[in-house]
């Protein structure tokens, strides 16, 4: 990366996600006063006087720890220990120096890198006298703030532009061309996929179904083409949702959802595609975003030479609108067809936002009406005059008409299933308006 990146670093419950969203201006990593709240590795990008950071908030870091999750937690900050160029060791100014604390430091002091020590909790100035019990944890100077109330943050980066010198190399900020969002219930391997893509751990994996709790988001070049990958928290039905952080991770869930462009529910192969699916489904296309069914685990089915067109049916059958997305069947245990997934995404997304000429569109529309004329309802004979493609992403036709309240369900269904197929729109929802002449 071209930005300088920082890595916050410490153990659980010092206020690291309220120091990474302080610095980012906005709540993207969950804070809650349960300790290990953040698992994975949360990226963002921040500005400060006029240079740009991208920083890493972690789990918080247990070094004793055994437990399988803590040791996942402690592989991903050791990731980020060695992505970064300054590492933000922060500490708990209320507290006293644990062991964790001095085993982070040693961490810290034989990674090499620059670092600072930052002191949290320090909320009022008759407190900055507590700081200096953390000399002797040998990372120099400590840095007193207060993340909750945002004291004394200035100071702490400038401090950080002090260790690390601006250099005259070119900042090349990455843009993607479309952002996908892997959406779906827990444990079905969106963070197994996205680690698959990337090549490399950057999602924790485990059995354990939410594990992932935050958005993570990363970025893949694929024939040219950047895409921003975004593995996102398990979505579970409101009734299971049973704490305030798997709440709050459902509502982040949704926000990225509708912030992409396009969607890739994954499905477990084994389960099926059930109600929660099919919710999920009905979501994605009420705002209107791209959509990929993508059924995981294949690798677990006993197949026949039929066994994919039955599981096409039954999900076409839970839900009639699937007919019109595309259906991928793969493997991430095994890296089977997991390409797919991003060449369809492209795909589906050149699909969202292309714009049909008003003559072709009324082309088209002409010969949809004369192969099966509007019904005459009420005594009235429905005319259509012409129509025009309003928007995109998703494309919105206008029909004009003599008596558009009138037009039946059944006929629109017709025009719209007629449209789908003249101009290829597999994976996008397409919106219709019948309008007065």
């Amino acid at each position: 990366m071209a930005n300088k990146v920082l890595a916050i670093l410490g153990r659980p419950n010092v206020g690291k996600s309220t120091l990474f969203n302080r610095l980012v201006g906005s709540r993207k990593s969950i804070v809650s006063p349960v300790e290990g709240v953040t698992r994975d590795r949360v990226y963002s990008t921040f500005d400060w006087v006029g240079r740009d950071f991208d920083i890493i908030d972690t789990g918080g870091f247990l070094p004793k720890e055994k437990d399988i999750m803590n040791k996942h937690i402690q592989q991903q900050a050791k990731i980020a220990i060695k992505e970064a160029d300054l590492i933000i060791l922060l500490v708990d100014g209320k507290d006293e120096i644990t062991s964790s604390d001095r085993i982070l430091a040693d961490m810290v002091i034989r990674s090499q890198k620059e670092s600072i020590l930052v002191v949290n909790k320090i909320d009022s100035i008759d407190q900055i006298q507590q700081a200096n019990n953390f000399f002797q944890l040998g990372l120099g100077d400590p840095v007193p703030i207060s993340a909750a109330h945002g004291r004394s943050l200035g100071d702490m980066l400038d401090v950080v532009v002090e260790k690390i010198p601006d250099t005259d190399k070119q900042i090349d900020i990455k843009k993607s061309d479309v952002d996908l969002a892997l959406i779906g219930m827990p444990n079905v391997g969106k963070s197994s996929l996205m680690n698959a893509l990337l090549k490399e751990d950057k999602s924790i994996v485990t059995d354990i179904a939410g594990t992932t709790r935050d958005s993570i988001d990363s970025y893949i070049t694929y024939f040219g083409k950047v895409i921003k990958v975004i593995d996102t928290a398990g979505l579970r039905k409101r009734s299971k949702v049973n704490d305030d952080i798997e709440y709050y991770s459902a509502i982040r869930t949704n926000k990225v959802v509708a912030d992409c462009n396009v969607t890739a529910l994954m499905i477990d192969a084994n389960k099926g595609f059930d109600k929660q699916d099919k919710d999920i489904v009905r979501s994605v296309i009420n705002l209107g975003k791209g959509l990929i069914i993508v059924v995981n685990k294949w690798d677990l089915i006993d197949k026949d030479d039929s066994t994919m067109k039955r599981m096409k049916e039954d999900i076409h059958y839970e839900f009639s609108a699937t007919r019109h997305y595309p259906i991928l069947f793969t493997s991430v245990k095994n890296n089977l067809r997991l390409q797919q997934i991003l060449e369809s995404a492209l795909n589906v997304y050149k699909r969202l936002v292309a714009k049909v000429s008003t003559p072709l569109l009324n082309e088209i529309m002409q010969k949809i009406v004369n192969n099966n004329p509007p019904p005459a309802v009420k005594g009235k004979h429905l005319k259509i005059k012409y129509s025009a493609q309003t928007r995109h992403s998703p494309p919105i036709f206008a029909v004009f008409m003599n008596y558009p309240d009138l037009v039946p369900i059944s006929y629109k269904r017709y025009i719209e299933n007629q449209l789908r197929n003249e101009l290829d729109l597999e994976g996008v929802p397409v919106k219709i308006s019948f309008r007065k002449k």
